[in-house]
C-alpha cells in the first residue's frame, strides 16, 4: 500500500515552515496490481503586508488573500528512476486531491506546474517560466506559479515557492484604457525562459542565459486591465540592481513608463506591490524581440519583423502592440510562393492605416503567401494564423499577369494575403485568417483577387469573422472576401462594395461574387450587403460566381451583372441551403443549376422583383421561389441544418439570430432569418 501526501504552506520571508494547522490524513489506496497513488494538498490564506507582503504557493489567489486550487490543475513528479509522472486535481478549493495510477516508490521530486519537457539532474529541476503571462484579475494565473518539493512515501511533503511576485493595480481614473503591462529591469536582468531550481539546496528559480531567455515579462488582454484589481507577475528571485521599469500599454498601443530607480529585491514567496497607478504621457514604445516572436510597438519594428521573415525566419511570430499609419511608405509583402509565411500574426485589434502595396508581385498583400500548416521540417509542425487586424484605407495593386499557357502561373492579390496554402494534389492542410476587417480598401490584380485573400488552396483553410468594405477589381476569380477558395469561409461579410472586371486584363472568363468568385469549399453564414457585382464575365452572383461546394445560411443585397447572374450564385454544382437574396439579377437565387439533386436547394428564397425568376435554367423542380416578404421560419431552417451536416467551426450561435441591415426595411421579420447580426467595424478606434 502506498501513500503520497503533499501539503502547501505559508512561506514567510524569514523561514519556510509547516504550521500545526496543516494536517492531512493518509488516503487509503487500492491493492490492485497497479496501485492508485494519491495525495491531498491544502493551502493557507495569504498574509498581505501592504506594499510588501507575503503569500504562499498554489494555483489561484482569491480576493482577501485566500489561495485556492482549481479543478484539472496538474503537477509533475520525478520518480527515483528519473521518469516523469503527472498528477491532476479532481476538484478545486482549499483542499484538493491529486490522483494518478502510477507506481511511486522511494525518493521523488514534485514540481508545479506540470511541464512535459521538464527534466531533472540530481536534485535540480529544469522547467520554464513564461515571458508572456495571462492577466488574471486578483490572482496569478493557473499554471504559472513555480513551486517544488522533495520527499518519499513515508513523510509529509511541503511545497515551496521558487518565485516571488510583483502585484500591480491601476487607478480608477484609468477606466478601460489600459490593455497591457510589461516589466523590465533597468540593468537588463533575465526574467523568463528556461529556469533551473535546485530543490536540495536553494529553492529559487534561476533563469538560464540562452536564446529562450527574456528580459521582459508581458501581460496583454484584448479587453482591458480592470482598475483597482491586482495583477500578479511571477518573477524569479532576483535583485534589480538599478531598479525596474513598469510599462503600461493603452488601447492604441502607446506606452507610459513608471521607473523605480532604487534597487528592488524579489524573494521566493514574497509579493511586492505597486498600487493604484495612473499612467500618463503615452507614446510609442520600444519593440520586444524573443526567440520566436516580435512584439511590435512602433512602425520600424514592423518593418524589421517583415525583413527578418523575408530573409528566412519564415515562422517568426508577431504581436502587433500598436496602431500605425504607413503614410505613403510602401510595403513589401511578407512571404513568397517559394517561402511562405509559417507563423502566427496577432494584430490584437490594432489598426494598420494606409497600407500600400504596388508592383508586379505574383502574391500581393500585407502577406504575399502564407501556409501551409502541415509543412514539416523534422519534428516541427507549423501553426499558421493571421488574426485580429483592422486595415483602414489599404491599397493593393498588382500588375502581375501569369502565363496563360501555364496553369500554375497565376497572380494573387488580397489585403490580408495574396495566397494561402499551396497548389498541391490532395492538399488537406490548412491555415487560418480570423477577425480581419478591411475598411475602404482597394484591391486590383489579375487571376485571383479578393478583398481579404486572393486564393485559398488548402482543404482545411478557414477564413472566419472577417469583413470587407471597398472595391475589388480583377480578371478571372474576383470576390468581396476571396477570389477562389478550397477551404471554408465562415461568418464573413462584404458591404458597400464594388466587384468589377479589370480593363487591364481582358480575355478571361470571369467568375465574380460578393463573397467569392469561385467556391470549392463551404461558405457558411456570410452576407453581401449593398454589394454591386458588375463584370463582363460569364458567371456572377451576390454570394459567388460559380459554386462547386456548399453554401448555407447566406444572404445578399445589391446588383449583379454578368452573362449568367444570380442573387446567390451564377451557376451551382453544389448545394445552396437556407439562403436568400434581394439582388437585382437575371435570376433571383441562381441562374444555372448543374446538379440533379433537387434537395440541394432547400429553403432558398428571393425578394427580387416579380419579373425575375428564382432560377433560369433548369426550371421547375427546385425549392426556390419568389416571396415579397421573407417567410422562412426558424423550424424550417433547423430542419435544413439538421439534415445537412456542416461545420460552424465553433462559432457560437452561428445559425441563430437576426437579420442584416438591408436597404429594404424587414425589421419585423428579424426573428425568422437564417443569419446572425453583424456589427459593422468602426472607421477607427482613435488616432495616435
Amino acid at each position: 500500500m502506498k501513500y503520497l501526501n503533499l501539503l502547501s504552506t505559508a512561506l514567510l520571508i524569514s523561514a519556510v515552515a509547516c504550521t500545526d494547522e496543516n494536517v492531512v490524513e493518509d488516503l487509503p489506496t487500492n491493492s490492485e496490481e497497479i496501485s492508485r497513488t494519491s495525495f491531498e494538498a491544502t493551502t493557507i490564506d495569504m498574509v498581505d503586508a501592504g506594499e510588501i507582503g507575503e503569500v504562499q504557493t498554489k494555483t489561484m489567489v482569491r480576493e482577501g488573500g485566500e489561495i485556492y486550487w482549481v479543478a484539472n490543475d496538474e503537477l509533475g513528479v520525478f520518480t527515483n528512476d528519473g521518469s516523469l509522472r503527472s498528477f491532476i486535481t479532481k476538484n478545486g478549493g482549499k483542499v484538493t486531491r491529486f490522483e494518478n495510477y502510477d507506481e511511486i516508490t522511494g525518493e521523488y521530486y514534485v514540481f508545479y506546474p506540470y511541464n512535459a519537457e521538464a527534466t531533472i539532474d540530481g536534485g535540480t529541476i529544469s522547467t520554464q517560466l513564461p515571458a508572456v503571462q495571462y492577466p488574471e484579475p486578483g490572482s496569478f494565473y493557473t499554471g504559472g506559479n513555480l513551486a517544488v518539493a522533495k520527499g518519499d512515501k513515508s513523510e509529509m511533503i511541503t511545497l515551496h515557492n521558487a518565485c516571488g511576485w510583483l502585484k500591480i493595480s491601476v487607478a480608477i481614473e484609468c477606466g478601460d484604457t489600459i490593455t497591457g503591462i510589461n516589466i523590465k529591469g533597468n540593468n537588463n536582468e533575465l526574467l523568463a525562459g528556461d529556469v533551473e531550481i535546485d530543490v536540495d539546496h536553494n529553492i529559487a528559480a534561476k533563469v538560464i542565459d540562452s536564446e529562450k531567455a527574456s528580459k521582459t515579462i508581458m501581460m496583454n488582454t484584448e479587453d482591458h486591465i480592470y482598475p483597482e484589481k491586482y495583477y500578479y507577475f511571477i518573477l524569479p528571485p532576483i535583485t534589480f540592481e538599478k531598479g525596474l521599469t513598469v510599462t503600461f500599454v493603452n488601447k492604441d498601443g502607446l506606452t507610459s513608463d513608471l521607473r523605480v530607480e532604487s534597487p528592488v529585491t524579489v524573494k521566493p514567496g514574497q509579493a511586492l506591490s505597486l498600487s493604484n497607478k495612473n499612467p500618463t504621457n503615452f507614446k510609442y514604445g520600444e519593440n520586444i524581440h524573443t526567440e520566436d516572436c516580435s512584439y511590435v510597438y512602433n512602425l520600424e519594428g514592423l518593418y524589421e519583423w517583415a525583413d527578418r521573415v523575408n530573409k528566412g525566419e519564415t515562422s517568426l511570430n508577431c504581436q502587433l502592440m500598436a496602431s500605425f499609419d504607413f503614410d505613403g511608405r510602401e510595403w513589401i509583402p511578407v512571404g513568397t510562393r517559394e517561402h511562405p509565411y509559417l507563423g502566427r500574426f496577432n494584430g490584437n485589434g490594432r489598426e494598420l492605416r494606409n497600407l500600400k502595396v504596388e508592383g508586379e508581385y505574383d502574391c500581393a498583400g500585407f502577406f504575399g503567401a502564407i501556409g501551409p500548416v502541415d509543412r514539416n521540417e523534422g519534428d516541427k509542425k507549423y501553426d499558421v494564423e493571421i488574426s485580429n487586424i483592422k486595415f483602414i484605407n489599404p491599397s493593393i495593386s498588382s500588375s502581375y499577369k501569369g502565363d496563360v499557357n501555364n496553369p500554375d502561373d497565376d497572380g494573387y492579390a488580397g489585403v490580408v494575403a495574396g495566397m494561402m496554402n499551396q497548389e498541391l494534389a490532395d492538399n488537406y492542410s490548412g491555415a487560418v485568417i480570423d477577425k480581419c476587417d478591411v475598411i475602404n480598401g482597394a484591391v486590383s490584380g489579375c487571376e485571383n483577387v479578393g478583398g481579404i485573400l486572393g486564393r485559398s488552396y488548402g482543404g482545411t483553410d478557414i477564413i472566419s469573422r472577417s469583413s470587407f468594405k471597398g472595391s475589388v477589381t480583377g480578371a478571372m476569380f474576383i470576390g468581396g472576401i476571396v477570389g477562389n477558395v478550397e477551404g471554408d469561409v465562415v461568418d464573413c461579410h462584404s458591404y458597400s462594395a464594388a466587384i468589377t472586371h479589370s480593363n487591364s486584363f481582358r480575355g478571361y472568363e470571369a467568375r465574380s461574387g460578393g463573397i467569392a468568385g469561385t467556391n470549392n469549399g463551404d461558405i457558411l453564414v456570410c452576407s453581401a450587403n449593398a454589394v454591386n457585382v458588375m463584370t463582363d464575365g460569364r458567371y456572377a452572383g451576390g454570394i459567388v460566381g460559380a459554386n462547386n461546394g456548399v453554401i448555407v445560411g447566406c444572404v445578399s443585397c445589391g446588383e449583379v451583372k454578368a452573362d449568367f447572374s444570380g442573387g446567390i450564385a451564377g451557376e451551382s454544382f453544389g448545394p445552396i441551403k437556407a439562403s436568400y437574396s434581394s439582388c437585382k439579377a437575371k435570376a433571383g437565387v441562381v441562374y444555372r443549376i448543374k446538379t440533379q439533386h433537387s434537395e440541394d436547394f432547400d429553403a432558398c428564397y428571393t425578394t427580387t422583383v416579380e419579373d425575375c425568376p428564382p432560377v433560369v435554367s433548369p426550371e421547375g423542380k427546385y425549392n426556390l421561389w419568389y416571396a415579397p416578404y421573407i417567410q422562412l421560419k426558424k423550424k424550417d431552417l433547423n430542419k435544413v441544418l439538421n439534415a445537412y451536416k456542416c461545420d460552424s467551426h465553433g462559432l457560437e450561435n452561428s445559425f441563430n439570430g437576426a437579420h442584416w441591415k438591408f436597404e429594404q426595411s424587414i425589421d419585423e421579420y428579424a426573428g425568422q432569418l437564417p443569419v446572425r447580426p453583424f456589427k459593422y467595424p468602426s472607421e477607427s478606434v482613435g488616432s495616435n
